[in-house]
């Protein structure tokens, strides 16, 4: 099973990520992580830290080199209009009955979690706070080009779709079938695009 210690600490944090994406963070054990990286469990100990670390790590990684350059596009949108149909429709496709992607990261790791620490608990309001900045500014610039009605507050009509999105993927861990997830997403269009 083990190897010697020669490897990427961001490919073996992408590893570990998929290993909680999967099976959670409280299913998934320090012996699982080793056996994912190849490595003897001292090893990854050693290159990693404990299990509470490398997750926190993980979610960092994922949050700088996944999230933040998604949400720098979106802010940034030629068309803001169409980014934002784009944001929410990815969230209804990833809670679709048929669909084969592991969902969000975040809300994945959070349904699975019981504890956590500070630094976790920092790096998700960030995660949550990017969202909502990126996402007004998105409103902002739609409210500018005409595409969304210019009486709507930015930073609300954001949280609104944040938190829509979120809770669609919430409710579909816990068995929401997709006419639930469509009437989610139909409310979504008559607020925000109406």
């Amino acid at each position: 099973m083990g190897r010697k210690l020669e490897f990427s600490k961001d490919k073996a944090l992408l590893q570990a990520m998929e290993g909680f994406w999967a099976q959670g963070y409280e299913a998934t054990s320090m012996r699982d992580l080793a056996q994912r990286l190849n490595l003897h469990l001292g090893s990854v100990y050693n290159a990693l830290g404990d299990k509470e670390r490398v997750f926190e790590s993980a979610l960092r990684l994922h949050l700088d080199h996944t999230i933040a350059p998604q949400l720098a596009r979106l802010a940034n949108a030629a068309d803001p209009r169409a980014a934002l149909e784009e944001f929410i429709r990815r969230s209804v496709d990833e809670c679709r009955e048929n669909s084969t992607s592991p969902g969000c990261f975040f809300i994945n790791s959070l349904l699975h979690i019981n504890r956590i620490n500070d630094r976790v608990s920092a790096a998700v309001r960030e995660y949550l706070q990017m969202n909502e900045d990126a996402l007004t500014a998105c409103v902002k610039a739609a409210q500018a080009r005409g595409q969304i009605d210019p009486q709507e507050n930015p930073k609300r009509l954001a949280r609104f779709i944040l938190a829509s999105c979120k809770s669609m993927r919430v409710m579909r861990k816990i068995g929401a079938n997709d006419d639930y997830i469509d009437d989610i997403y139909a409310n979504i269009g008559l607020r925000v695009f109406r």
